[in-house]
């Protein structure tokens, strides 16, 4: 009983809304019908913008970060500090284990045996490290061509 009153409804509502007795009136016959009217259900588009003071609006997220007003205008940096580094300065020597025959290095928080390759995640970004030699107390490394001896801090 439910299901047959349901599609009744359901099939009613559809001829009513498909039906052609709309309000508007059908064009005369032999004649081009051209639709003049503009839709009123046009979606606005968004506009943001970037606040350059405190008193123009500030993050909601993070309402005391002052990141917004901070200058974009880069400096422009000397061709002398414009070094190409291929990322070995990123690379430090946690820790040194293992037994002398075999021993481990543990680079970026990564162990390495000698002769060992690696893709090590760094503040440089991925960096391929290849294991050269491991010392008692230091590891010789070679990232992109460049060899580095890296030691343990001094402090320990």
């Amino acid at each position: 009983m439910k299901t047959s009153l349901c599609f009744s409804l359901t099939i009613a509502t559809l001829a009513f809304v498909f039906s052609p007795a709309s309000g508007t009136a059908a064009p005369a016959a032999g004649t081009n019908a051209v639709s003049t009217t503009t839709s009123s259900n046009s979606i606005p588009q968004s506009v943001f913008t970037i606040p350059t003071s405190k008193a123009e609006g500030c993050d909601p997220f993070f309402p005391t970060s002052t990141r917004l007003w901070a200058s974009t205008d880069p400096t422009p940096v000397a061709a002398s500090q414009q070094t190409k580094s291929t990322g070995v300065d990123c690379i430090t020597l946690k820790g040194l284990a293992g037994v002398p025959s075999n021993p481990l290095a543990m680079i970026n928080g990564r162990p390495m045996a000698r002769g060992e390759d690696a893709e090590i995640n760094t503040d440089c970004g991925r960096l391929l490290v290849h294991c050269v030699d491991i010392t008692t107390n230091s590891a010789i490394i070679e990232v992109g061509g460049e060899r580095r001896e890296l030691h343990l801090r001094s402090d320990f």
